[in-house]
């Protein structure tokens, strides 16, 4: 039998940290994954179901349980993959943002170089209200 737990505010035992329940469920990651620096497998997620590899530096992320819409926060960021004279970039491909999925980008630029595509760890979170 499933219980349910109604509260407005956590405090902690000596009464000195609350924090609204409102906060608690709003200010969480919904969504969050460590993909493989070779995008053929999810390291470790939590709301991700699935993964795409859809060549170097180019994947796409499914969301378990979809976002209320596509107007959630992305947060993306990669390993630097040991190059220390490169700026890396991650990005989120324009127009594939849906309620339940993206897909994303990651190049790295030098001084020889601009906009290669390249395959280093990559880390995800997601942010904002599911449906």
């Amino acid at each position: 039998m499933a219980s349910i737990l109604r509260v407005n505010t956590l405090t902690d035992a000596s009464s000195n940290n609350s924090v609204p329940m409102a906060t608690v469920a709003s200010g969480s990651a919904k969504a969050w994954a460590k993909i493989a620096a070779n995008g053929a497998s999810i390291l470790d997620s939590f709301n991700v179901s699935s993964h795409d590899d859809d060549g170097s530096g180019d994947g796409g992320i499914h969301i378990n349980n979809d976002m209320d819409s596509a107007n959630y926060v992305i947060q993306l960021t990669v390993d630097h993959g040991g190059a220390g004279s490169s700026v890396n970039s991650v990005e989120v491909t324009d127009g594939t943002q849906a309620a339940g999925s993206f897909d994303y980008t990651n190049n790295y630029v030098n001084s020889v170089e601009n906009r290669v595509a390249f395959d280093v760890d990559r880390y995800i979170a997601v942010l904002g209200d599911l449906a």
